[in-house]
């Protein structure tokens, strides 16, 4: 599995990828294209191809989850970033196999546990 954190904010995705990395379920590879999965957290919902960075940057992710970013930002591409999203997609075919969200931040939640959150909720939707 490939790790993309989108989001800008290291904290949270900091927080994701300890989850992950605790969970132990998966093999977290550097390389992509050694991917089976890219399980990418980001603050935009996934379409298939159109993402917004969180700097606020818009583009499109391939199959093999390379960004091009668009010359002009498409703010029509977004949704208001108050959740973090959490999407498991196919590296070969680029098909989302399964996505979530969380609200992004908060006192009741901690600021920083969006990601960590989304994953605890993939380990209870896949199992040990």
């Amino acid at each position: 599995m490939y790790w993309d954190d989108q989001t800008g904010a290291a904290a949270v995705g900091g927080a994701a990828l300890d989850e992950l990395k605790k969970w132990g379920r998966f093999q977290i590879v550097a390389d992509q294209s050694h991917a089976d999965l890219i399980l990418l957290l980001s603050a935009d919902p996934f379409h298939g191809g159109s993402i917004i960075l969180a700097s606020g940057q818009t583009g499109t992710i391939d199959a093999d989850g390379h960004i091009t970013k668009d010359a002009i930002p498409n703010p029509n591409k977004a949704a208001p970033v108050r959740d973090a999203y959490l999407t498991v997609v196919d590296r070969a075919s680029g098909e989302r196999l399964w996505s979530d969200s969380h609200v992004w931040g908060g006192l009741l939640t901690g600021k920083s546990s969006a990601g960590e959150r989304l994953v605890k909720e993939l380990e209870k939707q896949v199992g040990k």
